[in-house]
């Protein structure tokens, strides 16, 4: 460990770190809700953190696959201090991304000058990643837990080097708080122990605390999840193992820009590995394990959704890189400080120029979402929203009409839900004289009519092509949603195939009505059937809706048919449970909470 910086030189340097942050994400203050915000809002306006934290359904309510209920508590605070205004929520989300780099600064203090270890900081801050996930209130968690990895990390190597167990403590309150954040902070304590500070006893013992956690957070994930391994869950792909070589490679140019910087970048820092490991200043071992810690998490999502960008994805990585660099220019036995801190500096103009040309690129979408959102909770309910680029209409109903759905249960009103649509098709269905459907306009940034008001209601013929989602989940189940009076009816299986018949009553001349299926396994194939009968003297339409699904064995039919729960919802309705004649365990959908 290096001597200290002075009290005032070590608040300048914090202070510069800080004013970095908000001087490269100044604009992330005057964003409003993007992306999942919405849900993140309802699901956190709706429980409390004992119930996210404790109770697997709830838990699983928010993520099937990953176990991350800090990310609902950071919304939980957020809108007890700041309520429905995201300008605190930015606030809050950019102190959080400079206590990383100031994590980061004290953290390679232990081995490097002050200045180097600034840079080293600012070099992150400048990264595509960074500037990225500063626009994005929903990842949130990524930064959140970083920021405690680093202090965990931090921790651990003071008590190394005082030689105190004391530190070692707080080292695993850190790690607990990182592992709730996202699972790829859960390898910290299999990274840290290679450390090169005293013998692999007293190193081992240091990392005891933060081992028993590991296996703990183990049996909380299998108990809330049924899983040890996270994920999306995008169905069944080929696993190819040079497509995930691929997409590493293809990490340098996706956070540095063109393939010559990129390339150029990692030559160097291979040179740089290769003269220190010479001099003997670098652990290769704590080098490779740190390095597979990162890497091997992301070999999932180099099949779905992809490496295509530098996102949320990329940020550990990135720092990881940030950080390596900046020890190892500080291992240099040559030149001085001063040429070390210039060398740092041009490698943040190289990520700067990346990252704001990623921010370029990503500014029309956080401009689309922003007004989205600000026409959800402002516009009159008479105005239905047609989306013309994102066609996922469960998504989209989700994070949209959450933030309404939130936004009147923090003032304590009754929630209203929007209706929306996403196929072209389903304009013509849509009561004109009772509805005006709007729309995002990409020319001018604003919603604009899709067609003028009618006056006159003309009859239009029914939408008969409904749409299935089927979602692999056993009990319990999240108590999400209300119900709708209508009537669920399984036939037994027969060939490996299992018939579902529902009907429910809603409004008349609505469209685009959607199943969401909830089963123990997703059928191979399915066919979806619908029928409408419409009550012209009530303003009413019976909906018919059969469903056959086809199982690759007996045992994962008769499941099927004794353990499925129906959803619904359309253009006019929300998603609600078809209750009647559903199985039992089917009612821990339903919600007490409005």
């Amino acid at each position: 460990m290096l001597k200290p910086d002075s009290k005032m030189t070590t608040l300048l340097y914090l202070a510069g770190i800080l004013a970095l942050t908000f001087l490269l994400n100044i604009s992330a203050l005057g964003g409003y809700w993007r992306f999942d915000d919405g849900y993140l809002l309802d699901y956190a306006s709706r429980f409390s953190p004992w119930d996210y934290f404790f109770d697997p359904a709830i838990t699983r309510g928010y993520s099937l696959n990953n176990l991350t209920p800090f990310n609902p508590l950071i919304f939980d605070l957020n809108l007890s201090l700041f309520g429905l205004h995201p300008q605190g929520f930015y606030a809050q989300h950019l102190v959080t991304l400079a206590a990383c780099g100031m994590a980061s600064f004290f953290l390679l203090r232990l081995w490097i000058p002050g200045a180097l270890a600034f840079f080293g900081s600012a070099c992150f801050l400048a990264g595509a990643p960074t500037l990225f996930v500063a626009q994005q209130l929903m990842v949130g968690h990524y930064i959140a837990g970083l920021m405690f990895a680093i202090i965990a990390t931090y921790f651990y190597a003071r008590s190394l080097l005082q030689q105190n167990w004391r530190p070692a403590l707080l080292s695993a309150l850190f790690y607990i708080l990182a592992s709730s954040c996202k699972e790829i902070y859960f390898p910290l304590p299999f990274v840290v122990v290679f450390f090169n500070m005293g013998g692999w006893r007293r190193r081992f013992l240091h990392a005891l605390p933060m081992f028993l956690w590991s296996f703990a957070y183990l049996a909380w994930r299998t108990h809330t999840l049924g899983s040890l391994v996270g994920g999306y869950d995008s169905g069944p792909r080929e696993f190819s193992i040079l497509k995930v070589l691929s997409a590493y490679l293809g990490i340098p140019q996706l956070l540095l820009g063109g393939p010559v910087t990129g390339i150029g970048m990692m030559l160097v820092l291979l040179v740089m590995t290769t003269y220190l490991g010479v001099l003997r200043r670098l652990n290769p071992l704590l080098l490779i394990v740190a390095v597979l810690a990162v890497l091997l998490p992301l070999a999932p999502l180099t099949h779905f959704p992809g490496l295509s960008q530098p996102n949320r994805y990329l940020l550990l990585p990135w720092w990881l890189i940030t950080i390596f660099l900046s020890f190892a220019i500080g291992q240099l036995p040559r030149p001085g400080t001063a040429l070390k801190s210039l060398m740092l500096s041009g490698v943040i103009a190289l990520a700067l120029s990346q990252a704001w040309h990623i921010q370029s690129q990503q500014q029309p979408k956080l401009e689309r979402f922003d007004t989205v959102y600000r026409f959800f909770l402002n516009a009159p309910l008479d105005q239905l929203y047609y989306s013309r680029d994102i066609k996922d209409a469960y998504y989209l109903d989700t994070v949209l009409n959450g933030a309404r759905y939130a936004e009147a249960r923090v003032n304590g009103d009754e929630p209203q839900r929007r209706g929306l649509l996403v196929r072209e098709g389903s304009l013509e269905l849509i009561d004109q004289s009772r509805y005006a459907i709007m729309s995002y306009d990409e020319t001018c940034g604003c919603i604009t009519p899709v067609k003028p008001r009618s006056t006159q209601h003309t009859p239009t013929k029914r939408d008969a092509t409904p749409q299935l989602l089927t979602l692999a989940l056993s009990p319990p189940y999240p108590p999400l949603f209300s119900a709708v009076d209508g009537r669920l009816r399984v036939t037994a299986p027969r060939d490996n195939s299992v018939s579902i018949q529902a009907d429910w009553t809603g409004p008349a001349h609505d469209a685009e009505y959607e199943a969401v299926l909830i089963a123990p396994g997703k059928p191979q194939s399915h066919k979806v059937h619908l029928v409408t009968d419409p009550d012209q003297t009530r303003g009413t339409v019976t909906v018919r809706l059969t469903l056959n699904l086809y199982y690759e064995d007996p045992t994962r039919a008769q499941q099927a048919a004794t353990q499925s729960c129906l959803l619904i919802r359309s253009a006019l309705t929300p998603l609600r449970l078809l209750r009647h004649g559903a199985p039992a365990q089917c009612q821990g959908l339903l919600s007490e909470t409005p």
